[in-house]
């Protein structure tokens, strides 16, 4: 009995060095069998941002003084509100072209957003806002202690696409700068952050894919844009929102991944510039805009329930601020 305990122990060795032999030639890179388990199980962890992503980070608190205070304080986790069933034409395929027809006579005041790109004097914002504008005001924060109300502004509009570039005076506090994404189209979801109807306000969106748009009573052509739906938005109000123009489009890491352009109120979409094209206005105002880091971390509050209250940091830390332009009568 006990010599053949010892055979078959024997036999099992011989067919798995075999087996072990025959696998050794057909596993990619030359590796046994044996080898590559022990590898998979005693490889060490990759190196941070190599094969794996930070840890999300909790959002900062911008510092100097606040502003909007009263209207976005309430803003927390759980609060922002769904309007879907207010969309008629939600589920609609998306067209490959669009056009964008555009009211006449335009009113003497009009508002719009704007996102720091430095951390004092500079923001982007949608050419239609600033377009045509005798004063481009740029509430921005505090100016010799006073509510900050940035006349001295230059403003560099984009050839062809709805974007532009506002250069103003300094405030008495600098803020934190949001930094570009390489591209928006791989985000899945995004956050809107802005004025609709002249006050703060935030849109959650899902993506649904890219379109060419072209602007009525524009010669330029048409300009490639993303597009995305609606899923809730915070403050709890229907209808359009007109005045996010030109306000900010996050990722889940917080960096830019476009800027509000337009809407369709029945449809409950947002048309949002691409990062490309924000690239390339910063270049042509003689601007400079801060890339993101490749494996940067997402920012924790910026999900489906918590992002009211990265909104409503970024709107009390002066970081996405209200633009007023006025025409002539």
């Amino acid at each position: 009995m006990p010599q053949r305990i010892k055979q078959l122990i024997y036999l099992t060795i011989g067919i798995f060095v075999v087996a072990d032999i025959a696998l050794h030639l057909q596993l990619p890179g030359g590796g046994s069998l044996f080898g590559k388990l022990t590898r998979e199980r005693t490889a060490p962890a990759p190196e941070d941002g190599k094969g794996q992503s930070p840890p999300p980070q909790a959002l900062e608190r911008q510092r100097g003084p606040r502003i909007w205070v009263d209207a976005t304080d309430q803003w927390a986790s759980g609060s922002a509100v769904s309007k879907l069933d207010e969309f008629p034409d939600y589920y609609a395929p998306l067209p490959q072209t669009s056009l964008i027809r555009e009211r006449r006579g335009k009113p003497k005041t009009t508002v719009g957003s704007a996102l720091a790109i430095a951390p004092n004097g500079v923001w982007l914002t949608a050419r239609h806002v600033v377009e045509g504008c005798q004063d481009v005001i740029v509430q921005g924060g505090l100016k010799n202690g006073r509510p900050a109300n940035l006349r001295n502004t230059k403003v560099t509009l984009h050839r062809t696409a709805d974007v532009a570039v506002i250069r103003s005076s300094n405030t008495d506090h600098g803020r934190k700068p949001f930094v570009l994404a390489k591209r928006g189209d791989t985000a899945g979801e995004a956050f809107h952050i802005g004025f609709p109807r002249g006050k703060p306000g935030a849109v959650h969106s899902r993506y649904l894919g890219q379109q060419q748009v072209r602007r009525q009573r524009r010669s330029e052509g048409s300009e490639s844009v993303l597009v995305w739906a609606e899923i809730s938005r915070i403050p709890n109000f229907s209808g359009a929102l007109g005045g996010i123009s030109g306000g900010v489009v996050v990722d889940r890491t917080g960096a830019i991944i476009g800027t509000n352009s337009a809407g369709s109120a029945r449809r409950g979409r947002l048309l949002t510039s691409r990062p490309a094209t924000l690239r390339d206005i910063v270049r042509q105002s003689g601007e400079t805009i801060t890339p993101a880091s490749r494996n940067r971390s997402m920012i924790a509050e910026l999900n489906s329930k918590s992002y009211p209250a990265f909104a409503k940091s970024a709107i009390q830390g002066r970081r996405v601020v209200r633009v007023i332009c006025k025409r002539r009568a």
